[in-house]
């Protein structure tokens, strides 16, 4: 019987078969932990955690590198030593690190989900983990980081590949981590399409810095029983496919289904990081439509509730077709993107050669799990501001279901998905040209740069369908505010002054620079400064519907803690040329 002449009890029946399969090896379907969302929560803990470790390990030898898609290293043939530590008690070789003196580590974190709820608890474990690491003679440079989530309090563990380069040389070697459980779940574990898409996720932070060449990896698999074998036996095809090395390091062995890799690559031109010389004017490209997990993820929440089945085809379409559009997206998510790869490397520089506007690819990064929000991350990196017009989903029907009916809390993530491109128009249309003869592909310019000096995202109002975590959106209301408030500037040329005063926990916690961002986002000038009560004072002045706009921002900061905003109303005096901080 095909799939598509199944009944619903019929398709609900296959489904469970599978739930049952995944069960018996620790994975629980229904959860959702599906590719890149068993991530631990990026802006709700993570980000927020490290902001509270950068403050108590700065004492240590430690030192945590720029967020960035990838560790970028001067030289080539990495050679990498590999650690695997319970995360209590932490066993690390001291003498061994020490005697390897790496240049740089890339830590993969499984953390119990109990200890991953909250930024004080995943904290706590990483401090323990730096000071267990300062402990070595050498400083240690943490080059990037990927944490997920383990519903066993057992599978918690550390995996530590500390890098360097053996030949000292111009070109770079770049080193990325990336692993997932599950993707498909309608799929065989341990699967090849499973395990290509695990490892193409891998690569996408290296293909989207044009780096493809002498590809290297140190895989991450794990599973029960003879799931293992099967494991290993796909990632060798993969790697053997895609002409890279396989290299057998230790393994988890914890019988607790993962699969990923730590993967180095070969670059010999600059890479792509030129957030200076970023200007008004420059256009952000997307290689194809997102929002991949949506498609899947709702495809398991129709799976595990008939009456959201039945809501479904009801209102947006046949479950028929929601899994012709799941088993295309899949497709598109194992197959690596190193066709994309090339074609930024060719507009890149030369190595020693600086960046030219009508030349080179100014900045890229992978669309993946934060989905939407990676365009704040870029905004933020590059110190700019960023308008996108539209935000092109593959099924934004299905995004909107997904979102509404609380199945995915941020309908706009994906998985090895497209990457972003930031360029010049000049290059922007070249770089369409390209990409548009690639099967699969998709480009679309979506935004542009609108002033320097910013970090602000500024998007389409719709987006909130989408997305129905209330802390995510409130990170979007200040770029809906600018957009409410440039509407507002066409109505009214008024210029009005306020005078803020802001209490609750707003001091010590990174306020004020984001308030002069905001300010400076919609062109306001004037002056933040804290009081000796603990209260913040704001003098701002502009146009009106700007000046409302940065107030309805204020209490959206997520950093601070904002109990009252009193504000005293008066008339443009012109008193100050830019937006200050004493």
């Amino acid at each position: 019987m095909s799939n598509t002449s199944m009944s619903k009890e019929e398709r609900i029946g296959r489904f469970l078969k599978h739930v049952g399969k995944y069960a018996a090896i620790g994975v629980n379907l229904t959860s959702l932990a599906l590719g890149c969302s068993v991530k631990v929560d990026l802006y709700n803990v993570l980000y927020p955690a490290l902001a509270i470790v950068r403050k108590r390990i700065s004492n240590l030898n430690i030192d945590i590198a720029p967020r960035e898609d990838v560790a970028v290293l001067k030289g080539s043939e990495p050679e990498v030593m590999r650690v695997i530590t319970s995360v209590e008690p932490l066993r690390i070789p001291i003498s061994d690190v020490n005697a390897f003196s790496p240049e740089t580590l890339v830590i993969l974190a499984e953390v119990f989900q109990g200890d991953a709820g909250d930024p004080d608890s995943l904290a706590n474990l990483m401090v323990k983990l730096y000071e267990e690491l300062s402990k070595a003679g050498v400083k240690i440079t943490i080059g990037k980081g990927h944490s997920i989530v383990s519903t066993k309090p057992n599978a918690s563990i550390y995996v530590l590949d500390f890098v360097k380069t053996r030949v000292k040389n111009d070109s770079y070697t770049l080193v990325n981590n990336d692993t997932i459980q599950v993707i498909d779940p309608t799929d065989d574990i341990a699967s090849y399409r499973q395990v290509s898409v695990a490892l193409s996720n891998a690569l996408n932070d290296l293909f989207s810095k044009g780096t493809y060449k002498n590809l290297e990896f140190y895989p991450v698999y794990d599973a029960p029983g003879e799931y293992g074998d099967r494991l290993l036996a796909e990632v060798k095809r993969y790697i053997n496919e895609v002409g890279g090395r396989f290299h057998d390091v230790e393994q988890p062995g914890l019988g607790y289904l993962l699969i990923g890799s730590t993967v180095t690559g070969e670059l010999d031109k600059e890479p792509p990081m030129f957030y200076s010389a970023i200007r008004e004017g420059f256009k952000v490209l997307v290689t194809r439509p997102f929002g991949e997990l949506s498609i899947i993820g709702t495809y398991v929440g129709l799976h595990v509730d008939e009456d959201l089945y039945d809501k479904f085809e009801k209102e947006v379409m046949s479950v028929n077709e929601l899994e012709r559009i799941k088993d295309d997206v899949l497709g598109w998510m194992s197959k690596p993107n190193i066709d994309v790869a090339k074609v930024i490397y060719r507009h890149l520089p030369e190595l020693g050669h600086g960046f030219k506007d009508d030349e080179h690819v100014a900045a890229t990064i992978d669309i993946s799990g934060p989905g939407i929000f990676v365009f704040k991350e870029l905004a933020e990196t590059t110190r700019v501001d960023i308008r996108l017009s539209s935000i092109p989903l593959i099924s934004p029907e299905v995004a909107e279901f997904a979102a509404s009916n609380y199945i995915m809390a941020d309908a706009t993530a994906g998985t090895n998905g497209a990457i972003a491109i930031v360029a010049s128009g000049k290059v922007i249309d070249e770089l369409v040209n390209e990409l548009s003869k690639i099967p699969g592909l998709k480009p679309i310019v979506i935004g542009e740069v609108v002033r320097r000096g910013g970090g602000s995202l500024l998007v389409p109002d719709y987006v909130t369908k989408y997305i129905k975590d209330k802390s995510l959106l409130a990170k979007l209301t200040v770029a809906s505010n600018i957009l409410q408030g440039v509407a507002r500037v066409r109505r009214t040329s008024r210029l009005i002054r306020a005078e803020i005063r802001i209490t609750g926990k707003v001091q010590g916690v990174g306020f004020r620079p984001l308030i002069r961002r905001n300010a400076k986002s919609l062109g306001l000038t004037g002056v933040a400064r804290n009081n000796e009560d603990g209260s913040v004072s704001i003098i701002v002045e502009g146009e009106e519907g700007n000046v409302k706009a940065f107030i309805e921002s204020l209490s959206n900061i997520n950093v601070a803690e904002v109990s009252n905003v009193d504000i005293k109303w008066s008339e443009y005096k012109g008193e100050y040329a830019d937006f200050n901080i004493e």
